[in-house]
This record gives C-alpha cells, sequence and structure tokens, in this order.
C-alpha cells in the first residue's frame, strides 16, 4: 500500500537542490516569511493609490473621520464605520487588488531565480502539456466545488436562485483576476516555499509545513475561524500532493483559480471571506447551519468543503505519480 499512497521525491525537487547548501527549518521559514512581507508589501503599493482615490471619495468616510476628530463617536463605533466601509469596495476596486497579486509571482519567481538560483522548471513551470494540464485543472476546481456546494445544499443549509439582473460582463475580468491571483499563491506557497523545504526534508514534512503556512496567511479574512482554518490547511494539502504528483505546477493554478472562480462569480458565496461578488447565481446562507455552510466566510469554511476536500486528498494521494517526473533516485527503486 505504501507504494501507492507515498509522495515521492520528483525531478522539480531535484532540479531545486542542484548547488544547494541544506538549511535548517527555522532558517527557511525566516526566508519565506521575509519574501512574503516584501511581496505583500509591493502588492500593497499598488494597490494603495486605486484605495486612497476610492476611500477619499467617500462622503461617508469623511464624516466618518470628522465625527471621530470631534469626539462624536467612540472608537469601536468608528473602527465598525471603517470596516463598512472597507467591505464595501466596488468590483473595479476589487479586481484591482486581484490583479496586484501579480507582485506576489514575481516577487516569488524572482527570489528563486536571482537569490536561489533555481529554473522556472524547478518551481513546476513547464511547457510541455501546459494547456492540457492547465484545462485539466479547470474542471477538477469546477467539479470540487460543486460538489461541496451540493453536499451544502442537501443538508438544507444553502438556497440558490438565479437573478439576471447580477449577471454581468464583469465576471469575465473577474475570471482573469483570479487566474492571476490563483498563480501568485500557488507560486509562493507551493512552486517557492513547499519545493524548497523538499531539497532539505521529505516531502510529506514540505507538504504538512507549507500547508500551515497556507493556512495561516488567511487568518485575517472576514469569517474566520477554527473550521475555516482546517479547510484552507485540507486544500493546501491537496494542492500540495497535486502539484509532487503531476510534477508541474499549472494544474495546481488552475484549481486554485477555479475554486475561487466558481465559489464568487458562479455559485455566489463568499471567497474566503470576500463578500458577495457579480455572480451568476446568488446563494443564500441558512443562518443556523453555519457549520455546513461556512457562514461568512462562505462555503469553503463548512463541513461540505472538509468532506470533499478530504476525498479529494485520498484520491490524490492514491493516483501515481507520473513516470516521467520521477526523480532519478525514484524511478531505480521502482
Amino acid at each position: 500500500m505504501d507504494k501507492y499512497i507515498s509522495i515521492k521525491r520528483t525531478k522539480m525537487i531535484d532540479e531545486a537542490a542542484l548547488g544547494h547548501k541544506p538549511r535548517g527549518m527555522f532558517v527557511s521559514i525566516m526566508i519565506f516569511l521575509l519574501v512574503y512581507i516584501i511581496a505583500t508589501a509591493i502588492q500593497g503599493f499598488i494597490t494603495s493609490v486605486p484605495t486612497a482615490i476610492y476611500v477619499v471619495g467617500k462622503t461617508d468616510y469623511m464624516n466618518l473621520i470628522l465625527s471621530f476628530a470631534r469626539g462624536e463617536m467612540s472608537q469601536s463605533d468608528f473602527l465598525e464605520g471603517m470596516n463598512a466601509i472597507v467591505e464595501g469596495v466596488p468590483s473595479w476596486l476589487t479586481i484591482i487588488s486581484l490583479f496586484a497579486t501579480a507582485a506576489v509571482a514575481a516577487t516569488a519567481i524572482v527570489y528563486c531565480k536571482v537569490i536561489e538560483k533555481r529554473k522556472l522548471s524547478s518551481m513546476g513551470i513547464r511547457k510541455n502539456g501546459a494547456v492540457t494540464e492547465y484545462l485539466i485543472g479547470l474542471l477538477i476546481g469546477l467539479v470540487m466545488f460543486s460538489l461541496s456546494f451540493l453536499i451544502a445544499w442537501a443538508c438544507k443549509s444553502v438556497n440558490i436562485s438565479f437573478d439576471p439582473a447580477s449577471v454581468s460582463p464583469i465576471i469575465i475580468l473577474y475570471f482573469i483576476a483570479f487566474v492571476v491571483q490563483g498563480a501568485a499563491e500557488e507560486l509562493l506557497l507551493r512552486g517557492y516555499f513547499m519545493v524548497s523545504l523538499a531539497r532539505d526534508y521529505s516531502a510529506a514534512m514540505a507538504v504538512f509545513v507549507s500547508s500551515i503556512a497556507f493556512s495561516l496567511l488567511h487568518l485575517g479574512n472576514t469569517g474566520v475561524g477554527i473550521l475555516p482554518i482546517i479547510n484552507i490547511f485540507l486544500f493546501g494539502v491537496f494542492m500540495a500532493i497535486y502539484v509532487f504528483k503531476r510534477g508541474d505546477l499549472l494544474g495546481a493554478c488552475a484549481i486554485h483559480t477555479m475554486w475561487n472562480f466558481a465559489q464568487g462569480n458562479i455559485f455566489g458565496s463568499n471567497v474566503s471571506g470576500m463578500k458577495l461578488l457579480p455572480s451568476i447565481f446568488r446563494t443564500e446562507s441558512t443562518a443556523d447551519r453555519v457549520v455546513a455552510n461556512g457562514g461568512a466566510f462562505g462555503l469553503e469554511g463548512g463541513v461540505a468543503v472538509t468532506i470533499v476536500l478530504l476525498i479529494a486528498i485520498g484520491v490524490a494521494l492514491v493516483i501515481k505519480t507520473k513516470k516521467t517526473e520521477l526523480s532519478v533516485t525514484e524511478e531505480i527503486a521502482e
């Protein structure tokens, strides 16, 4: 059985290990945090100008500032008002923010190529079969989230409706933006961090640590809780195993993209706490069944998604690693 469910060493790990001197786990994590901080700082700089234009242009914002400055409201009321303004951002600003995650992808790539002297192929960026891998990933992402919704619906924790007025051509822009955002997170967490860890430790350890990091990066999201964090961790585990099994990152990027796009723009659920987006359908959650539907975090914060992710992880573990992507040592062992 171990022959079929183990996570084997792949060529992308061998490529990343070329010329590399082993380092401790603590050092690897600290370097990752530094890369992440730099990446998010650049992303924040890109979004700061359009965000400032939006916020300053709102009369509610200026009135809020003036009222607080005059002592006419408490700090808690002021913060609540600010959160309401921030959460109600228009689609154009959300799309800009998603596109700005390209800074995260660029930072991860630059670090790997310039500092670690790694090839793009060691991050799972490969030309052979790229289109096929991406299309398969899109299909997997759609099927996985659709199954999650069906389970939540069967539990009577959600209702779905169709409102023609909510369908907008801007949905296409959202899809493109989620392509960028999905690729950015996969390049940072799996293409860079996970593979870097796998050079010095087992692939299983790299899967576990990178998935912990992935879940912790979502701690600040709206509606976050224990179950949402567990699900984010499980999603990270599935994606990590999928990358190692396929020896390619593009499929994982596509799964991530379609998972988010299906949530927000097809089914009309919150995306990791992100408020409802223009969508084809509208999902309304039953207030007393938050465990199943995820509440404010969105469906991926509920047990319906937990079930699908556990099944997906099981399937990913059983599927054999592509023989063309196995490390030379693994090929000999087989």
